[in-house]
């Protein structure tokens, strides 16, 4: 004997597959209105790792001093030397804007508003006849603090804010504090702790 749906099963079957329907309409309500956000955030956290990346290959591979300007690593604390934050001259190795070789950095952070770069900015020279090139790195960093990690033998060290001496740290450790804004990217909230070869 043939059997077709009674009345009641049509009315559970259309009022199940209204629910989905309103479901899925409301879920992709709610993708349509967080699809900017997203793209937001994964920008920002893109932009957060390359810097992040970029600081620690350029801490990663520098040198005590450089042979063409003899410019040597310096870790100046603020209280110390008076400066608006600490800030770090070093030479490195890693390939920066101006190319592949050896580029002596400064790492500082300019909150002035009459310039163009604010934030982290990295002032880039190769000799002393060039006229620097400053890079802005991250503009929302508002303030940086830099440790250094006392070499001392048959200890793990020690860590001190500044750095003048004749060899390099055994580590720096780079925290950045973000703007009154506070848009720094998150991965960049986090210290950036680098390791050196001392032995240079």
């Amino acid at each position: 004997m043939n059997r077709g749906f009674t009345l009641m099963e049509v009315l559970i079957g259309l009022t199940v597959a209204s629910l989905a329907l309103t479901a899925g309409f409301a879920t992709l309500g709610f993708i349509m209105d967080t699809d900017e956000p997203v793209e937001v955030a994964s920008a920002l956290a893109l932009r957060g790792a390359t810097s992040r990346n970029l600081l620690i290959e350029w801490l990663g591979e520098t040198q005590y001093r450089t042979g063409r300007r003899g410019v040597s690593f310096q870790g100046l604390d603020d209280e110390v030397y008076g400066t608006e934050t600490d800030e770090i001259i070093f030479p490195t190795t890693a390939s920066t804007p101006l190319g592949v070789g050896m580029t002596v950095v400064r790492l500082f952070v300019d909150d002035d508003s009459g310039t163009p770069e604010t934030g982290l900015v990295a002032e880039l020279s190769e000799t002393l006849l060039d006229e620097p090139r400053l890079v802005e790195l991250v503009p929302e960093v508002g303030s940086m603090e830099v440790r250094y990690l006392l070499p001392i033998e048959g200890t793990t060290g020690e860590w001190v804010d500044g750095w003048i001496s004749n060899q390099l740290p055994r580590a720096i450790q780079v925290t950045l504090g973000p703007t009154r804004y506070d848009t720094l990217p998150p991965l960049l909230r986090y210290p950036l702790l680098v390791p050196l070869e001392v032995e240079r």
